[in-house]
């Protein structure tokens, strides 16, 4: 004999969209979060001049929304996290993607 069980559930959309990512536990969370990116981006970027490297930082302010970031403002971090298009002259690429940015949110993981 089966047993039958039904479950159901009312999803509170308001507290999702709205209330639960800005409550200070989830902030909390969501800044430290951002502290183990930051440091694994530090750690693993290339470094030349070391002008990217020293640009990566959490920003410490959440927008509107509650999103949080972890941003690298060189003038050339674009460039850095996601290669150029130069070719030398066998048709190989100069400046290849590092992805830096992506690895370590990647490699700071958690439990998310």
């Amino acid at each position: 004999m089966a047993t039958r069980v039904q479950i159901d559930v009312e999803i509170d959309t308001e507290a999702i969209e709205f209330e639960l990512p800005l409550d200070d536990a989830v902030q909390d969370d969501l800044a430290g979060r951002m502290k183990r990116v930051e440091a694994v981006a530090i750690a693993t970027a290339p470094v030349y001049t070391g002008e990217f490297r020293d640009s990566i930082h959490a920003v410490d302010q959440p927008d509107p929304d509650g999103a949080r970031h972890v941003d690298a403002d060189a003038p050339h971090s674009y460039y850095v996290e996601h290669g150029t298009t130069q070719r030398d002259r066998h048709g190989r690429a100069i400046h290849r993607p590092h992805y830096t940015l992506g690895h370590a949110l990647d490699a700071a993981g958690g439990d998310q």
